[in-house]
């Protein structure tokens, strides 16, 4: 839910990164702080167990201008991709103003791939939020590899609903740009509808300018890992950053 502070002038707006377990949730949310000005965004924060993580961090991109005087602040989350941490990701999707969800297109995948996404339906529901209503762009991850399915194999299978949909290869940072400024011009439009409010920062130009700032140097994405063996293990704050106290409630909770 879009979250307006009269007293800084900012609206909130978050965006969560959902999809099964090591499907590229964490590199894609990884690419897009090393490639963000490091003057408008917080520190990269992670919430970890020796299984599993979520992401977080926030950035004010001086692109898009204002909405009504007021400037945009976003939000961007992942989800732990196990089963097991269910609560964390309905927690996560709470408040969430609009998803992306990533899917991994290797062939032996379809079938998590199919569970995560009604999983999320599931937590949005849970949460107060319409599943056909949010702001929704799929992302095709992986499409360097072998046994990858074809888009149309994909689509008929994930993308009943008809939404945007990107390929991708996250470690490489393709596609990555893409699938995140798609959901902002998504995200912003709807805003604009649901609150009857002018937002002229849809332009193609202000959006696309919010990713193109010049890195101050080469940041190398790390490979996703295999996934240890599952151990009960408290979560932890890893790193904290600007702009993290509406993480208070997820670390209450686990």
């Amino acid at each position: 839910m879009a979250l307006f502070n009269y007293a800084t002038k900012e609206i909130t707006l978050k965006i969560v990164y959902y999809g099964p377990g090591l499907s590229g949730k964490t590199t894609n949310l990884q690419y897009l702080h090393s490639i963000l000005d490091p003057k408008r965004r917080g520190k990269l924060l992670s919430l970890s167990t020796e299984a599993d993580r979520t992401l977080f961090f926030d950035f004010l991109p001086v692109e898009l201008g204002k909405i009504q005087d007021f400037s945009i602040r976003f939000q961007l989350y992942t989800v732990p991709g196990q089963v097991r941490y269910n609560a964390t990701r309905r927690l996560v999707l709470k408040g969430a103003d609009a998803v992306v969800f990533v899917a991994d297109s290797q062939r032996e995948k379809l079938q998590e791939n199919i569970e995560s996404l009604e999983n999320m339906r599931e937590n949005l529901i849970a949460n107060n939020i319409n599943p056909d209503d949010i702001p929704l762009v799929l992302q095709y991850n992986k499409r360097d590899l072998d046994n990858v399915m074809s888009l149309t194999e994909l689509n008929a299978q994930l993308n009943k609903m008809g939404v945007p949909f990107y390929e991708s290869v996250a470690t490489e940072g393709k596609g990555v740009k893409e699938t995140f400024e798609a959901i902002v011009k998504l995200l912003l439009k709807h805003v604009s509808k649901k609150h009857k409010i002018d937002v002229k920062a849809t332009e193609e130009e202000g959006i696309k300018g919010i990713t193109a700032e010049e890195k101050e140097e080469k940041i190398e994405v790390p490979s996703p890992t295999p996934e240890p063996a599952i151990k009960e293990e408290p979560v932890k704050v890893e790193r904290v950053g600007a702009g993290s106290d509406g993480l208070q409630e997820i670390l209450d909770a686990l």
